[in-house]
């Protein structure tokens, strides 16, 4: 891993304790690996990993409900396959979760095109407000206002984190 993506999941990590989030839930993705590792090796932070996602939004709900503010780490692959959890358990009984999610097929990345298109459609859809994290420097303050969005508002609250705020942005090249 970069410097670049250790010093951007440093400062995704201060965010997320400044935010009074102690839960994170995470699903391994390798362009997520710097941040998932910041969040394992802090002690202040509990960290739940998942086999997939859906299991995150019912850990998450049932953490909240004992007093616990979580956030859910996933690609927007697994945004979608939560789906079904975030509809019956979040919305429906309208428990707050900060979810952080890797915007794979963002403007600029060669990869995931199709997952990227579909992102904020479906985000839209739900009536989950975003927001899209490009500067690592933002990080922070961004995720403590969502938190205050996300308690608030008694609904999900989603943050999109693209390659430049996880530090993974490379040069482009001529095509």
């Amino acid at each position: 891993m970069s410097a670049e993506e250790a010093a951007a999941a440093t400062k995704i990590v201060t965010g997320i304790k400044q935010a009074g989030i102690n839960l994170v839930a995470t699903l391994p993705d390798v362009n997520l690996a710097q941040l998932l590792h910041a969040v394992d090796e802090d002690p202040d932070l509990l960290h739940v990993p998942l086999c997939r996602e859906e299991e995150g939004i019912g850990i998450c709900a049932g953490a909240y409900l004992v007093g616990k503010k979580c956030a859910a780490v996933m690609q927007n692959g697994g945004f979608f396959n939560s789906n079904n959890a975030i509809i019956s358990t979040l919305l429906q009984y309208q428990i707050p979760l900060l979810l952080m999610i890797y915007y794979a097929g963002d403007v600029g990345d060669r990869t995931f095109s199709t997952s990227g298109s579909m992102t904020e459609p479906v985000l839209q859809a739900l009536g989950i407000r975003y927001y899209i994290m490009r500067e690592t420097a933002d990080a922070p303050e961004l995720i403590q206002r969502a938190q205050i969005l996300t308690e608030d508002s008694k609904r999900p609250v989603a943050l999109l984190l693209t390659k430049e705020v996880l530090g993974r942005r490379t040069a482009l090249r001529s095509l």
